[in-house]
């Protein structure tokens, strides 16, 4: 590994760090809106699935060791908060994205916003399943109360795929600033 992946895994480390501490409560669930998915996902399609995943798994294993940079701080605990299905899903989301990116010739925005939405997809898949699993038999919600906040993820993934839209639009100029080679 070379200093220059270094460098950009670090950074994007850094920028899903910066969109996890940018968060709002969604009011009547445990879920937080943040802007860590356009961060996540952009890793994949900048510096590939391999690097763009290293990057999300280097920030998840700094917040199990205890950092605060989760949504709501840090440390092994976070596995039994309902949100850390999704940050599980991270490196799945910027793997499947980067991954695809690279698989197409000529990426142009709108190539860039699929790849993207598909890679949101194991995100939500993940983090959907991993919030009802916690709530129903960790937390002790009932099932009706458990599975009654998934109708509230349609909003984040709205959100994030509007975001995710917005990054794809810059794409192009944040590839050729970086003029990073995807290994």
């Amino acid at each position: 590994m070379n200093t220059k992946r270094l460098v950009y895994i670090a950074i994007f480390t850094a920028l899903v760090t910066v969109g996890g501490l940018i968060s709002v409560p969604i009011p009547f669930t445990q879920v937080e809106l943040s802007f860590q998915t356009v961060f996540v996902i952009m890793a994949g399609l900048v510096l590939g699935g391999r690097d763009g995943a290293l990057a999300v798994l280097v920030y998840i294993a700094m917040g199990l060791l205890g950092l605060p940079v989760f949504t709501k701080g840090g440390g092994l605990g976070y596995v039994f908060m309902p949100s850390f299905g999704y940050l599980i899903g991270f490196p799945i989301g910027a793997l499947v994205s980067g991954v695809l990116r690279s698989r197409i010739k000529d990426v142009t925005r709108g190539k860039a916003f699929l790849c993207a939405l598909v890679g949101m997809i194991p995100v939500y898949i993940v983090g959907v399943t991993y919030q009802v699993l916690i709530l129903y038999y960790y937390i002790g919600s009932t099932w009706a109360a458990a599975i009654g906040g998934v109708p509230a993820i349609g909003v984040l993934f709205l959100k994030d795929a509007v975001l995710v839209g917005f990054a794809s639009v810059l794409y192009p100029a944040v590839r050729r600033a970086v003029r990073y080679r995807t290994a």
